[in-house]
């Protein structure tokens, strides 16, 4: 298989963030309504909400609302799959964007979960391991930061330092260090490592240049492979590093049915066409609470996977009202897309009317 070649478009992202590149057009925003399932032969098969257990009455309300409120402005997509069948998809701005491939920012991170529970699947990565004694050049000299294990990585409390804006920018732009390790790594401690939870796109990095030191690989590129081929999944951009890392955070741009059969993918514990390619375990461990919501002030979080306890689901999530929502009791995977970054005073899609859209779609299950 011929995969699309990765770009390293450093800044990209930061770039879009900061020139607004997505704000909202002049005129009607939202043109599509319909959210009948297509075949298109990438390898999803559709169904009728109904023949999957939906009432198909309260699923065109789910569809109204997130074509008519503005709360919803900036949602771009809507698929939901059941029982391995796609159900429902809306492409609210233009039916063409079925093949656009959108930026899922932060939920980059549960995908980089992903290509962890690989490494830990082959022994190549450990919860515990302590970060210094496998990369130790990439440090300074300040030895409060040699206690951070894999672990504290995984789950956001490194106990580093980190602007989101400011130091995003820097570890896409910063040319003081060919090394975005070391761009995470030379930030100023502020706490024993496993004491506080900071949201970040710098720990995922440290994952990145982890996986890609116990491969033995010059670039993570590789790694990807291992989980995109054999999913069939060949058309996306994963933005890079100078040093070869690609973004452990944010950076990658997929389509949102290839996202969907990623929540799929997981539904399947970890199976895929007969193989075997994440086990059962690692994602038992990733979606396990690892931080409660008292640390976090929001949902409890696993290794790059947020938890919603109340709907016994998981989910991805990303600036703007990126989501990949996973409820395995339910055999349900929710994808929902939005503009990233809006000017107009809109903010995008706030994370609790999300919540609200994914507790209507499983109301509509009869």
């Amino acid at each position: 298989m011929v995969l699309q070649k990765f770009h390293r478009i450093a800044g990209i992202i930061v770039t879009a963030l900061l020139l607004l590149s997505s704000c909202l057009p002049d005129g009607n925003y939202k043109t599509e309504k319909n959210y009948l399932p297509r075949d298109t032969g990438d390898g999803w098969k559709t169904s009728s909400a109904a023949n999957q257990g939906f009432n198909e009455g309260k699923l065109n309300a789910v569809y109204d609302m997130i074509f008519d409120e503005e709360r919803f402005i900036t949602s771009r997509s809507l698929l939901i799959a059941r029982n391995g069948y796609l159900v429902s998809e809306s492409y609210l701005r233009s039916k063409e964007d079925i093949t656009r491939k959108e930026n899922i920012m932060g939920v980059t991170k549960s995908i980089t979960s992903l290509l962890a529970g690989i490494a830990w699947d082959q022994g190549r990565l450990r919860s515990g391991q302590v970060i210094y004694n496998q990369i130790p050049y990439y440090f300074d000299g300040d030895r409060n930061k040699r206690d951070m294990t894999i672990d504290h990585a995984l789950t956001m409390r490194i106990g580093l330092q980190w602007d989101q804006k400011k130091h995003t920018v820097d570890m896409f732009n910063d040319n003081r260090f060919p090394s975005s390790m070391r761009v995470v790594l030379t930030k100023p401690f502020v706490s024993e490592a496993g004491t506080e939870f900071y949201y970040n796109h710098g720990a995922p990095q440290l994952i990145m240049g982890l996986m890609q030191k116990a491969f033995g690989l010059s670039e993570t590129d590789s790694l990807v492979h291992l989980l995109f081929d054999p999913l069939g999944l060949d058309d996306f951009t994963w933005e890079q590093h100078n040093d070869g890392l690609h973004f452990g955070g944010l950076g990658l741009h997929m389509k949102p049915r290839d996202l969907a059969r990623i929540g799929q993918f997981i539904l399947q514990r970890g199976w895929w066409d007969g193989v075997q390619v994440v086990s059962q375990e690692w994602l038992r461990i990733a979606t396990t609470q690892k931080v409660a919501p008292e640390m976090t002030g929001s949902s409890a979080y696993g290794y790059y996977w947020w938890i919603d306890d109340e709907n016994k689901a998981f989910y991805g999530k990303g600036e703007g009202g990126q989501y990949l929502y996973v409820v395995p009791d339910m055999n349900l995977v929710i994808v929902h897309t939005a503009n990233p970054s809006v000017g107009h005073g809109y903010k995008g899609i706030e994370h609790e009317d999300f919540i609200s859209l994914a507790g209507m779609i499983m109301d509509a299950l009869d």
